[in-house]
């Protein structure tokens, strides 16, 4: 091969590495992250949430996990997390496996025995119930 059709080559495969570079750091590294706002909500009680967790986590997992669900029920502990955030426990019939809304307005009000409706992405079955993060009152 001649030493023009190298070059060429070189160029080639340079062009297309810089093409591809620019793809993954554009499309895959700074996508933008999805607000639970933006996402259609699946909806469901905190009882029943929590009724099918408990019944059978895996088939849950599939039907939940990871995606927006819009959870009603009424608030049986407020409290802040780690990070200083709103945490809200909506009631269940298990008294320590409720419902875990990690609300992202650090400022919302909230009370005890209040009637919620709240946004947010399921993030599965832990310890001390099911688990929403990045939540937002409706």
């Amino acid at each position: 091969m001649s030493r023009k059709k190298w070059i060429g080559l070189f160029i080639a495969g340079l062009i297309l590495g810089v093409c591809t570079a620019l793809y993954v750091w554009v499309y895959v590294i700074n996508k933008p992250h999805e607000k639970v706002e933006d996402a259609k909500g699946i909806t469901i009680t905190a009882l029943a949430l929590a009724k099918e967790y408990s019944a059978n986590e895996k088939k849950s997992d599939s039907l939940y996990l990871n995606k927006a669900i819009e959870v009603s029920g009424v608030i049986s502990e407020v409290d802040k997390n780690q990070d200083g955030g709103l945490m809200i426990v909506l009631k269940t019939d298990d008294p320590s496996a409720g419902v875990q809304c990690a609300l992202r307005d650090k400022g919302a009000t909230v009370a005890k025995d209040q009637n919620i409706t709240i946004k947010g992405f399921c993030s599965g079955n832990g310890i001390t119930g099911v688990s929403l993060t990045d939540c937002v009152i409706k």
